[in-house]
């Protein structure tokens, strides 16, 4: 895994302040995490952390996620929320993948959580709202960069499209998208993905992608890159996608793995009406 300098940033910048950038952005779907919990040599470990959201009214959910990439290591745990437990040792026993549930909580929050198992044990835990979260912009054929705030950038370099086009780039928790990742999957992933649509026009050239990571994957034993997903054949419609890794490159500074993703990552059997649509996210690699 490479790093990378800051003519990345650099380039963002001026993007942004060139060419006409126009974003509509709403919600707020992070609210923790996404934060990596481990054990210590195989110790139990007790970690209690604080949090706040703007408006307790809103719908959230809790995602958890096992870390370990072998099959041969198991992860166990307990998650409470102010004193509530959310997931018990039997929801967390052996070779769990991930669990979902919804979670109710208040302005100020206390999240207290236990890891057991094996050596290098470690869960992945997330809270997020239903509210939507997205960010639309047109594309000149100069190009333009797009900003999620909080989640990823976008740069579509001149001649991406030969007209105006416009795009949105948004987030995702889908169920199916987290199963077709998990069936080639090494490690765990953000549990998440974002989505690039470029409505009835495909680009005509690759696209720069920086995704943000907390620092706690960072921090954590694992190789961080970005996936996307793709037909093994694109000239094989009916054969099924799988995501595949790209060539990544880290920013420890702002904490971002940015990597180039490719135009036939593109698909109309991705967006809803037949639009064109990628999808990427962060994997964990041991």
């Amino acid at each position: 895994m490479r790093k990378i300098s800051n003519s990345f940033i650099l380039t963002v910048l001026l993007l942004y302040f060139c060419n006409g950038f126009v974003s509509f952005a709403y919600g707020h779907s992070l609210v923790f995490g996404p934060e990596l919990f481990s054990s210590e040599s195989g110790k139990p470990r007790r970690a209690v952390k604080s949090f706040s959201v703007h408006d307790a009214n809103q719908k959230f959910f809790v995602s958890i996620q096992n870390g370990i990439s072998s099959e041969k290591k198991v992860a166990k745990g307990t998650v409470s929320i102010n004193g509530e437990l959310i997931a018990t040792p039997d929801e967390l026993g052996d070779q769990f993948k991930i669990l979902t549930k919804p979670v109710t909580l208040q302005k100020k929050n206390e999240i207290l959580v236990e890891v057991t198992g094996d050596a290098d044990a470690s869960i992945i835990v997330t809270i997020m709202s239903l509210k939507n979260r997205i960010v639309t912009a047109t594309i000149p054929p100069i190009g333009a960069a797009v900003d999620l705030e909080e989640y990823a950038s976008v740069i579509f370099p001149a001649g991406t499209f030969d007209a105006p086009q416009k795009v949105a780039i948004f987030v995702t928790t889908s169920p199916p998208v987290r199963d077709v990742f998990e069936a080639h999957a090494t490690g765990p992933r953000l549990p998440y993905e974002i989505r690039i649509n470029t409505g009835g026009r495909a680009p005509g050239k690759d696209i720069a992608v920086s995704l943000n990571h907390p620092e706690s994957f960072y921090e954590s034993s694992y190789q961080l890159h970005l996936f996307a997903r793709m037909h093994d054949n694109p000239d094989v419609p009916d054969v099924h996608d799988r995501f595949f890794r790209l060539d990544s490159g880290l920013d420890d500074i702002v904490m971002t793995t940015s990597a180039t993703l490719p135009k036939r990552a593109f698909s109309n059997r991705y967006g809803k009406n037949g639009t064109y649509e990628a999808i990427i996210t962060v994997g964990l690699i041991h």
